[in-house]
């Protein structure tokens, strides 16, 4: 079972974690060209065992792909690069996507990688569906073949077009080596470092464990040449901001941060920052559309989002830094996003629909449903949110409903009960952990929404639309940008008039780093497999493309 750590979107707290001996700031961990390649230092541990099968959540993938490779990759411009595969092309009928492979690429035990081996990945995958697969990989689906015609070229047939194969398959799972894996039943078991055999750019130097610190060290025999970043060093940080300072690491991230945080960071020429909106849902309200009475009533749901002042929430929960949860779930700046039915804060509204929907006050106040029974309901989140939970208590109190708190630690017993439905109402942090989020490609509206999805950690429960299902589906096959967006753009619309999740709100995320050691640092934009650390930048030193910062 997943424990607590492997679930953490944030820092992943450390006292009195090992060091990994890290250089200083004025000897090789600078920037600079290739005779000075730096040392970078990030503040958190392993999140589960580096493996493609053990790894958990965005910095658990983050740490795996170092060691690992896929046949594209995204970079900081958004753009699909050729990776394993120096290149690929589609058949006109988009169902046959073609990779070219380079020559030379060795596993890092020194064994050729073939095409064979793509074969084999995706079959192993495939076989994975059935048990448990890792959290942050989708085992690739509606694939018809894998074949090998030649020593270098792999050919990938799919059942149906599917728009998003290219960026969210070929960039995003990770090639196994066929004679490490092909004697191994259980994945999810193999915990022993001599499975982590890859074609990455890093080697794994030591490992404290999960949760422990990690150190990676460059393969300068890589494919693309001698990464820019020489060594990464990883080691858990109670506070993120407060390493960054005092130079125990060179970047930190945070969302909705005050501006006491930032300051020091804004005035201080040594640091960079980047900013983004709509990368991350702090708070996604879920309810159990699977149980009779009011929380599968739609109108009850409504009158829930109108209660709660999400403008409200960014002021006093993000500092100001974000925007109000969008009903149809999207971030408002995706660049499918089209404007849905706001339900706006309107606390008089909210009760008007409650009255309509036959929901009368008892003689507490609290108002009942047909068969005379509370609208009062458990409400699971997790044990950090307290001040959100203060709010939501509040907010729907004022509307007759009642909310029985239950904080629980953000893992298991959290996600478990979700994914098990549980539960009567939640609130989970999105996109975590799952790849993808409010700003990635749109197919996430049917990963999370669908009817015909298997139930995950974050999709929608027991919610049932069929008309939003078939155009799920239409969108997932349709590569005119234009005919996708008015298909997304109805979607949208049907999300947000049946409401079975509620965004609260999207708080602006912060990367600050330490511009001697590394001054490229990006938010991967389409948000794909993961946002932030991508291995790109540490390979090339630079925000997009596959050339290396100061080579030849």
């Amino acid at each position: 079972m997943l424990d607590r750590r492997q679930f953490l979107l944030a820092a992943l707290g450390g006292a009195g974690a090992l060091a990994l001996g890290a250089c200083t700031p004025s000897t090789s961990r600078s920037g600079g060209g290739q005779g000075s390649r730096p040392t970078v230092r990030l503040p958190y541990g392993a999140t589960g065992f580096p493996s493609p099968f053990a790894a958990n959540a965005d910095f658990g993938y983050n740490q795996m792909i170092l060691l690992y490779d896929t046949l594209l990759w995204t970079d900081g411009s958004g753009q699909l690069l050729p990776w394993l595969a120096q290149s690929y092309k589609v058949s006109d009928d988009h169902l046959t996507y073609s990779f070219e492979l380079r020559d030379g690429v060795k596993w890092s035990d020194g064994r050729p990688f073939t095409a064979d081996d793509v074969v084999f990945t995706f079959g192993y995958y495939a076989e994975q569906e059935s048990l448990s697969p890792p959290v942050i990989i989708q085992p690739p689906q509606g694939i018809s073949k894998v074949t090998a015609p030649a020593p270098n070229r792999v050919e990938v047939t799919l059942d149906r077009p599917i728009v998003t194969f290219a960026a969210q398959v070929a960039g995003a799972l990770p090639m196994i080596p066929k004679h490490v894996w092909s004697s191994i039943d259980d994945p999810g078991a193999a915990l022993d470092r001599k499975v982590l055999v890859g074609t990455g750019p890093y080697r794994l130097q030591s490992y404290g464990d999960d949760g422990g610190p990690l150190l990676f060290t460059a393969r300068d025999d890589y494919f693309l040449g001698a990464p820019y970043v020489k060594r990464i060093e990883m080691q858990p940080a109670d506070d993120q901001f407060s390493a960054l300072i005092s130079g125990a690491s060179d970047a930190a991230v945070g969302f909705g941060l005050r501006d006491d945080i930032l300051a020091p960071f804004q005035r201080d020429d040594a640091f960079g920052m980047v900013t983004q909106q709509g990368t991350f849902v702090r708070g996604a309200l879920y309810w159990n559309l699977g149980k009779e009475g009011p929380l599968s009533d739609p109108r009850f749901r409504q009158a829930c989002a109108m209660a709660i002042d999400r403008k409200d929430m960014v002021t006093r929960l993000a500092a100001g830094k974000g925007l109000p949860g969008n009903a149809g779930f999207l971030s408002p700046v995706n660049p499918f996003y089209v404007p849905v039915r706001p339900y706006a804060f309107d606390v008089a509204g909210a009760n008007a629909l409650l009255d309509g929907a036959g929901y009368g006050r008892g003689p507490n106040g609290v108002r009942q449903d047909a068969k005379g029974s509370p609208l009062s309901f458990e409400l699971r989140i997790d044990t950090a949110e307290a001040p959100m939970t203060e709010i939501l208590v509040a907010a729907l109190r004022n509307v007759g409903v009642e909310l029985r708190p239950k904080p629980v630690q953000l893992g298991p017993e959290l996600f478990g009960n979700k994914l098990f439905g549980g539960y009567d109402m939640v609130v989970l942090l999105y996109p975590g952990p799952s790849p993808g989020g409010p700003n990635s490609d749109p197919d996430i509206l049917r990963r999370v929404f669908s009817s015909t999805q298997p139930p995950s950690l974050t999709s929608a429960t027991n919610y049932v639309n069929p008309a939003f299902d078939a155009l799920a589906e239409k969108q997932r096959e349709t590569f005119d940008e234009q005919q996708r967006r008015g298909i997304v753009a109805d979607m949208q619309r049907m999300i947000a008039d049946d409401l079975p999740v509620l965004p609260l709100y999207y708080p602006e995320a912060a990367l600050a780093f330490r511009r001697q050691v590394l001054d490229q640092w990006y938010f991967t934009p389409d948000q794909y497999p993961t946002s932030r650390d991508n291995k790109q930048l540490f390979v090339t030193g630079q925000k997009s493309g596959t050339r290396i910062r100061g080579a030849a």
